[in-house]
């Protein structure tokens, strides 16, 4: 049997080109997007990113405070650092709110952005995002774990020096449990993985951004925001901690990527991957979002989504930013 998401993306992938508005769902939830083309600006009109470098950083080598120091990679004179967060969200200490925050440094130099790392430090980023969720995994009470990461003003980032945040907290967003029930209501009716479903669709149709043995990347049908991206291994495997070499090295490459096609936009971006702890059974996908839009009164009255750049097009662009040395 052939779920209806699957039979859209079928007919959805013999268009290329989206030339007047439509309403799109969600693979999943019911979520809709308003993809509508005729108000989308070329990328070289966007306004660059605003830098926030600062002369005093709490980030750097010299100025790490050590009792904020959880580990050092690989040592001493590291190239990855995890940190306490000095200002959390959620502590181990407060019932009402249980939950643990850590901070980890991407890079010992300031001025360095994570799209100048080569895939191969990239790829140990990821090594100690899987490390660290490990820990967290063994807490009883950590249900939720979420990597993110924030570049740009526009996109939350408070300090400049290159860095992500790894949340734990007892709490499951709502939506996530939602999505949860949906996924294995999905398993049931159609016996398989809806995201494996969608990720062998998706990497032969005009959203595929890039495919090798190991990763596909594609811009998803509904896409909420101009140019996001989903990255997910071929393999269906829980969460960060559980990939494989080879696949961290394919993330690496494609992340790098990815991140250097944003520059040409000049926008701040968030990533993130999701763990439900308590569910064994998710297929991993890392999510990009650059955010150069600000939700206005349709979306916040209406809760519909206007995406201007149609994810069609969005594919377009980044695979001809792939073919860029």
């Amino acid at each position: 049997m052939i779920s209806p998401i699957i039979k859209l993306l079928r007919t959805e992938g013999k268009r290329s080109r989206i030339t007047k508005s439509e309403i799109r769902k969600d693979y999943l939830q019911d979520r809709y997007v308003l993809i509508a083309p005729k108000r989308a600006k070329r990328p070289s009109d966007v306004r660059p990113a605003a830098s926030n470098h600062v002369d005093t950083c709490a980030f750097c080598p010299s100025k790490l405070n050590k009792q904020q120091v959880l580990k050092l990679y690989p040592g001493k004179k590291w190239r990855i650092a995890a940190l306490k967060n000095w200002f959390p969200a959620v502590t181990p200490g407060n019932a009402a709110a249980y939950g643990k925050q850590e901070v980890v440094v991407e890079t010992p130099v300031h001025a360095r952005e994570l799209q100048d790392l080569p895939p191969a430090r990239i790829a140990e980023l990821f090594n100690v995002y899987g490390e660290r969720v490990r820990l967290l995994q063994r807490d009883p009470k950590i249900n939720y774990i979420l990597v993110l990461k924030n570049f740009g003003h526009e996109a939350g980032a408070s300090l400049a020096h290159s860095h992500s945040q790894i949340l734990g907290t007892q709490f499951v967003p709502p939506h996530l449990m939602d999505k949860t029930d949906r996924e294995h209501r999905y398993q049931g009716i159609y016996g398989s993985c809806i995201y494996c479903d969608v990720l062998r669709e998706e990497m032969r149709g005009p959203r595929k951004i890039y495919a090798d043995r190991n990763v596909v990347a594609f811009t998803p049908y509904a896409s909420t925001l101009a140019y996001e991206v989903c990255v997910m291994p071929r393999r269906h495997v829980d969460n960060v901690a559980q990939l494989t070499a080879a696949e961290r090295a394919a993330i690496a490459r494609v992340l790098q990527k990815i991140l250097r096609a944003m520059r040409t936009l000049g926008v701040s971006y968030n990533y993130w991957m999701h763990e439900r702890v308590r569910d064994p059974d998710q297929h991993f996908y890392m999510k990009i979002t650059p955010r150069q839009a600000v939700w206005g009164p349709v979306e916040l009255g209406t809760g519909l989504i206007i995406n201007a750049v149609p994810p069609e097009d969005a594919a377009k662009f980044y695979r001809e930013q792939f073919k860029k040395k």
